[in-house]
């Protein structure tokens, strides 16, 4: 047998060729290596850093997890955070990027500022990569800051245009993998001179791969003589698994459901107060258990791992009901409320799942679909006495299925829980409590009958007596529509009494919930002057809707106050306001950045734009008719299809909502959305009008003045009155038509004024002034807070201006801005 001269099997090897490579990273403003589990990534990124860093470097490092994807995005956040505090936060704020938000994120991304020369090092990049659009990355990888190194650690291949990019240096798998003459240089480095034909067997088993070189070389150095497989499950098992102690292996089975261990949560599952002496050598002295800097994380290699996970599936079913139990319990201590309760559903501990603190999970979760799915399996395979012992829980999880858009599943469990409720033996005080909730619950069941609605609430706040547990203040109270008459006007010729409900019922709810929606009540009244065309006592009362909604930060009524002021802005001609509104609104949805908020604000302006016939300003998911209930509350979606459908008569395309008409006529009627019912008709009337069929024109708009001149609302027909205006000449009462007539003079020549003041003809790209403003000062090279220190406006409205001018000058970045702006 060859001689061993020493041992340097602890400390990693790079061949020449990859140490090239690896230097790279010390000034490549992005590295991405990518290959399979086991070819030494983590080590090598992470050894070369911590050796060649310049002094006073900073390193930041997140290694991804398998976790909810919302946890995985504010982990993400908060290492932003430690480089640029202000764009960690904006980040966190925004929530996971979607479809709407991603321009936000990247945009955010490409302003970081790095004070210093900083390294962030992704590991794991492929368990984060797919839930993050394309765009957000992009921004990262291609422009980041000044002085930040982003290294991207990944098992699967990147998309090949992410390796392409400028200041982007690849390192692939067979960068990685060592050759056979790099094979026999490795083995004399730690110590062990190999015969050529031993160095091409072991390279032909091992096919230059390091995870399995050193589990060869543990086998060589013990036995003398290497082992005939390429199996890397068979090598962790013969060459590590087999020679750790029995204690060794139980601990390290107990700790498998995890990713990484502290020593903390390990004496957790060992139900020990300190982690004994035999864990701690383990963890600091095994090859293939990674440890960070200050010895506080522990990280088993993804090939152990995975030997791991497959050696916890073949136990019995009571030591694994045991291990997952422990590791929920350890997450539900930790605040992990999400990740505990996928451990005890793979138990089916459903008591457990409901001891779980559910304070913490978002009310929207529209796109988190597997946890929609999960809770309602929960409550399915709950018994009765286990729902009483937790009813708080329960209510939690039924009012986050209505966030999810399970309105079926929301309303078949208010009943069953509150008929449950009434038959129970709880105590009267617990039972007022849980009834109390309930009947808030069912208050949504009802909508948007305000009478039925206020009753329950009316009965919530006699029960409860304090606040329920179930409104937070930054819930939608408008579900995510800029309209607060859309939603509640249901019955022609009935508004008064509805506006008189209003007022009284949201006296309760208002006080029920200490402010939850303020302002809502008096925005629908405002509305109501607005569409009968009384501006003034509309303009008080948008104002002191506004500021009521505003003293309790609710967003969502600001926005829609803010859209009434535009709309006002609009009749008045009064071009300065109009843009100041859509400042406001913007805010507005910034400061609460929940996707209720971000639609809403985007129908708001599209709102204002369709009054200006300002289509290219209309935000894309809207001029697409991407428009469902994983985007939107259901209760929201009428009216975004009213804006989609005037879009595409203005645009020449009649068909399309002729074509979509009946649909969206009956949901809007299946909700007793009115408002939605008028607009639709009236848009029935001017499609039918566009293709020449009169008396299908003229039946629809019949019925659109059957519905409105009960409660004389005329707006709806003036905003509109170019798109039919002989139809309206004809079939409309005389009294009503002039007063409608008169109404649309105003508010037409107010949109050419408000028009001409937006949009000067000598601008470029179609920008607005401010528009302008923001581009030419970004093209200039300063940052957003200079262009908002400069404009005096907040980095939020910077930030929305940049997205539009992005858009609009169809570049990606603010070097490609200055590029096209040179030109």
């Amino acid at each position: 047998m060859p001689r061993v001269k020493k041992d340097n099997t602890n400390k990693p090897c790079f061949s020449l060729r990859l140490f090239a490579l690896l230097n790279g990273m010390l000034t490549a403003r992005t590295t991405i290596i990518s290959a399979p589990a086991g070819y030494g990534k983590t080590t090598a990124a992470r050894y070369f850093l911590d050796q060649h860093l310049p002094e006073g470097a900073a390193v930041y490092h997140l290694d991804c997890l398998e976790e909810p994807v919302g946890a995985a995005w504010k982990r993400f956040g908060s290492v932003i955070q430690k480089i640029d505090t202000g764009i960690g936060n904006t980040l966190l704020k925004i929530g996971l990027p979607d479809e709407d938000t991603k321009g936000d994120a990247a945009c955010l991304l490409t302003e970081l500022v790095c004070a210093e020369e900083t390294w962030l090092v992704i590991d794991d990049f492929q368990l984060f990569q797919t839930v993050v659009p394309e765009t957000v990355w992009n921004a990262l990888i291609e422009y980041g800051a000044e002085n930040l190194h982003t290294v991207i650690l990944t098992q699967r291949p990147v998309k090949i245009r992410m390796t392409l990019k400028p200041g982007v240096l690849y390192i692939g798998r067979e960068d990685m993998r060592l050759t056979e003459c790099e094979t026999g240089e490795y083995f004399a480095w730690c110590g062990v001179s190999l015969l050529p034909e031993q160095i091409r067997t072991v390279s032909r088993y091992t096919e230059g791969w390091i995870a399995a070189l050193r589990l060869q070389l543990k086998c060589y150095m013990d036995t003398g003589s290497f082992l005939d497989t390429r199996d890397i499950h068979r090598l962790i098992g013969e060459v590590v698994w087999d020679k750790l102690t029995q204690e060794e292996q139980n601990f390290l089975l107990l700790i498998s459901p995890f990713d990484s261990y502290t020593y903390q949560q390990a004496a957790h599952m060992l139900n020990l107060q300190e982690v004994p002496e035999y864990v701690r050598t383990l963890s600091l002295h095994n090859n293939f258990i990674f440890k960070d800097a200050h010895c506080h994380l522990f990280r088993p290699h993804s090939t152990l791992l995975e030997f791991l996970r497959s050696e916890l599936a073949a136990l019995p079913e009571e030591m694994r009901r045991h291990i997952f139990t422990c590791a929920g319990e350890w997450c539900g201590l930790n605040g992990q409320s999400e990740q505990a309760m996928y451990f005890f559903h793979r138990v089916g501990d459903y008591e457990k799942i409901l001891s779980l603190e559910f304070r913490g999970m978002e009310f929207e979760l529209t796109e988190e679909t597997r946890v929609a799915d999960l809770l309602q399996d929960i409550l399915e395979h709950t018994d009765a006495e286990i729902k009483l012992r937790h009813p708080v829980s329960v209510v939690k999880i039924i009012f986050i299925l209505f966030g999810a858009g399970r309105y079926e599943e929301f309303g078949r469990w208010c009943g069953e829980m509150s008929a449950l409720c009434d038959g129970s033996s709880l105590p009267e005080p617990e039972k007022n409590r849980l009834s109390g909730e309930l009947s808030l619950l069912t208050s949504f069941t009802r909508f948007n009958d305000i009478s039925e609605m206020g009753a329950l609430m009316r009965c919530a706040h006699e029960l409860l007596g304090g606040r329920p547990s179930l409104i937070q203040m930054n819930d939608a109270w408008s579900f995510g529509c800029p309209s607060a008459l859309f939603l509640y006007h249901s019955t022609p010729g009935r508004l008064d009494t509805e506006l008189a409900d209003m007022t009284e019922n949201c006296s309760h709810y208002f006080a029920l919930t200490q402010g939850h929606g303020s302002g809502g009540d008096v925005l629908m009244a405002a509305e109501a002057h607005y569409h009968r065309g009384e501006m003034e006592n509309a303009e008080i009362l948008a104002y002191k809707a506004l500021y009521q909604a505003e003293n309790k930060q609710q967003e969502c009524v600001c926005i829609g106050a803010a859209l009434l002021l535009g709309r006002l802005a609009v009749v008045r001609g009064n071009g300065d306001e109009f843009s100041s509104v859509l400042e406001r609104i913007a805010g507005y949805a910034a400061q609460n950045p929940l996707k209720s908020n971000r639609m809403e604000a985007d129908m708001a302006a599209a709102s204002l734009m369709v009054l200006l016939g300002a289509e290219q300003d209309i935000p894309a998911w809207l001029r697409e008719g991407d428009i469902s209930e994983k985007r939107l509350f259901a209760m929201s979606i009428p009216y975004a299809q009213t804006l989609f459908g005037k879009y595409m008569i203005q645009s020449g395309k009649p068909e399309i909502w002729l074509g979509m008409e009946s649909d969206a006529l009956a949901l809007a009627e299946s909700l007793r959305c009115q408002m939605a019912m008028l607009y639709g008709k009236i848009l029935t009337a001017a499609a039918w009008q566009a293709r020449g069929k009169m008396p299908e024109a003229v039946s629809a708009l019949k019925e659109a003045l059957e519905m409105a001149l009960p409660d004389a609302l005329y707006m709806p027909f003036a905003e509109n009155r170019a798109l039919f205006e002989p139809l309206l000449a004809e079939y409309c009462p005389k009294t009503e038509r002039e007063k409608i007539f008169a109404l649309a003079q105003k508010q037409e020549a107010g949109a050419e004024a408000v028009r001409r003041k937006r949009y000067l003809s000598s601008l470029p790209f179609g920008l607005t002034e401010r528009e302008y403003e923001v581009a030419e000062l970004a093209a200039r090279g300063l940052r957003n807070q200079a262009i908002a220190q400069t404009l005096f406006v907040t980095d939020n409205t910077v930030k929305k201006h940049l997205k539009t001018i992005f858009q609009k000058m169809d570049v990606c970045s603010r070097d490609a801005l200055q590029e096209k702006w040179k030109k």
